[in-house]
C-alpha cells in the first residue's frame, strides 16, 4: 500500500478512526515548523491528551528506538518533536531501546551488538537537548519488567490477528509475533507502572503495533495509549529515508566531507542544464533538499516561501545555491551537536533506569 498519495492518506486516516490535527491546532499553537507546515498531520485520542494538559493532569511520551544503525535526520524530526512537546508541556519521555526487535527481525547479529549501538544511539539523542531528570531509557531486554508485562499481556493477542496486521506468512522465527506483547508492554508501561496516559508518535506505517496495543488495553481496562503521526524526511533518492540504506541517507555522525558527497549526488527537482532551470524553473515539491530545508533547516516561513518562489522561477539553481546553502546548514549543526555531546557522554547513566556498562563502546564520534 502506497501511503504516500494524498487521496490514499484520507481513506487510511477514516478506515482506522485517526483524525486530522488540523482540529486541535488552536490548542497546541502553531509556533513549532512542525505544526504550522503539516509535518505532525495526524493524531488519535491526543485530544484527550490536551485536556489533561488544560486540566494540569500529568501524562507521558512513549518513543522507542531500534538500535541496528547510526541516527539519521529522518530519525531527528521524531526527536525534536518529542524535545518540544516535552520542553512546552514539562512532561516525562519514556525512551525504550528495542533491541529485541531489531535481534528477532535479523536486523541485527547479536544482543549484544544491539547493547552497544542503543548507548551510541542514546549519546545522540540525548545530545538534542533532553533533561536527565525527564527522561526514562531503558534496553528492552535488560529490563525485567518489560519481559513480565509482555507475557501477561500475550494472553490477550492472537496468533491470527498479530499473523494478519503484520502480514506474516508462518515461517518467521516465533520471537517475530511475540514481538507485538513486547510493543505493548513498552507502550502501557508508563500507564501501567507510573498512572501516566501516553502518546507515541509514529510514523503511519507503524500505526498497525497502536492498534494491537489497543486492542491489549481495551481487554484490560487501561487507558488507551494516544498516537501523533509525523511525515518522513525524504531519503537523497526520494524515497523513505532508511538508515538500512546508507547512500539514501545522512547520518548524525556523517564527517563532513561524507555530508557533502551525499548531497551533491542528491536528487533535486531540478531540470536537465542549468540554461534550462533558468527558463522554466525547477519543482521544489520533488526536491530532497527542499525536503530538509522545510522540515529542519528554514525555521522562517518567509525565508522557505522566498526559496520555494526563486525555485520555481529558475532564480536559484540547485547545484549553486541550494545544496551548498544544506551543507552549510548540516555541518553548523554537526559543530555543535559534537560539542554537546561530550556532556553526554559523561551523565549517560543518569538518563537510563537501570546500569549501563559503557566498556565496550567507543564514545568518540565517526566523524572524518
Amino acid at each position: 500500500m502506497n501511503i504516500g498519495k494524498k487521496t490514499e492518506y484520507s481513506s487510511i486516516l477514516e478506515e482506522f478512526g485517526i483524525s486530522k490535527i488540523k482540529k486541535e491546532l488552536s490548542r497546541i499553537g502553531t509556533d513549532h515548523l512542525f505544526f504550522r507546515r503539516g509535518i505532525v498531520f495526524a493524531h488519535r485520542d491526543f485530544d484527550k491528551i490536551l485536556n489533561r494538559i488544560e486540566q494540569k493532569k500529568e501524562w507521558a511520551i512513549i518513543s522507542g528506538r531500534g538500535p541496528s544503525n547510526d541516527l539519521t535526520y529522518g530519525h531527528l524530526i521524531l526527536f525534536e518533536l518529542i524535545k518540544y512537546l516535552q520542553e512546552k508541556y514539562q512532561c516525562q519521555f519514556f525512551l525504550p531501546f528495542s533491541d529485541d526487535e531489531k535481534y528477532v527481525f535479523r536486523k541485527i547479529d547479536s544482543l549484544k551488538s544491539a547493547y552497544n549501538l542503543a548507548l551510541k544511539n542514546a549519546i545522540d539523542i540525548f545530545a538534542l537537548g533532553f533533561q536527565p531528570n525527564q527522561v526514562h531509557a531503558y534496553i528492552s531486554s535488560s529490563t525485567p519488567r518489560i519481559a513480565y508485562l509482555a507475557l501477561t499481556f500475550s494472553v490477550n493477542l492472537t496468533y491470527n490477528s498479530i499473523k494478519s496486521a503484520l502480514g506474516l506468512i508462518g515461517d518467521e522465527n516465533i520471537g517475530t509475533p511475540y514481538y507485538s506483547c513486547i510493543q505493548a508492554a513498552h507502550i502501557l508501561h508508563p500507564t501501567t507502572d507510573y498512572d501516566l496516559p501516553v502518546v507515541v508518535p509514529i510514523g503511519l506505517d507503524q500505526d498497525v503495533f497502536m492498534r494491537l496495543t489497543r486492542d491489549v488495553a481495551r481487554k484490560r481496562r487501561i487507558t488507551l495509549p494516544a498516537s501523533l503521526y509525523i511525515k518522513y524526511l525524504k531519503g537523497l533518492d526520494g524515497s523513505p529515508m532508511s538508515s538500512s540504506n546508507p547512500e539514501n541517507c545522512i547520518f548524525l555522525r556523517d564527517g563532513s566531507q561524507i555530508v557533502k558527497k551525499k548531497i551533491l549526488r542528491a536528487f533535486t527537482g531540478g531540470r536537465a542544464t542549468i540554461k534550462e532551470q533558468r527558463e522554466l524553473g525547477a519543482n521544489p515539491e520533488i526536491c530532497t533538499i527542499y525536503d530538509f530545508f522545510e522540515k529542519l533547516f528554514i525555521k522562517d516561513d518567509k525565508e522557505l516561501a522566498d526559496i520555494c518562489r526563486r525555485c520555481k522561477n529558475g532564480e536559484i539553481i540547485c547545484g549553486l545555491d541550494c545544496k551548498p546553502k544544506l551543507i552549510s546548514l548540516i555541518h553548523e549543526f554537526q559543530k555543535q551537536f559534537e560539542q554537546r555531546k561530550k556532556g553526554i557522554i559523561k551523565n549517560l547513566h543518569r538518563y537510563f533506569d537501570h546500569e549501563i556498562d559503557m566498556s565496550e563502546i567507543n564514545v568518540k564520534s565517526d566523524s572524518k
